[in-house]
């Protein structure tokens, strides 16, 4: 019963410390627009855009002019 209890209390800790660690991110475009990025989003310095996954999981890619701010949410 103890080890059992062990093994629980180290999966419940593990699944804490791991939503700790995933920051989404709220875009919004110059246009209005509103996208929620899981994760961080990555830069293309040659092409000028931001990559994201968004809710859904989908990958947005979105031009650096046409973002208006990128905000981390909690």
């Amino acid at each position: 019963m103890n080890r059992f209890l062990t093994i629980m209390f180290a999966l419940l800790l593990t699944c804490v410390l791991a939503g700790c660690g995933a920051k989404t991110y709220q875009v919004t475009t110059k246009a209005g627009k509103t996208y929620t990025a899981k994760g961080s989003l990555e830069y293309d310095v040659q092409s000028e855009t931001y990559k994201f996954k968004n809710d859904d999981g989908k990958e947005v890619i979105l031009n650096q002019e046409d973002i208006e701010v990128i905000q981390e949410t909690k």
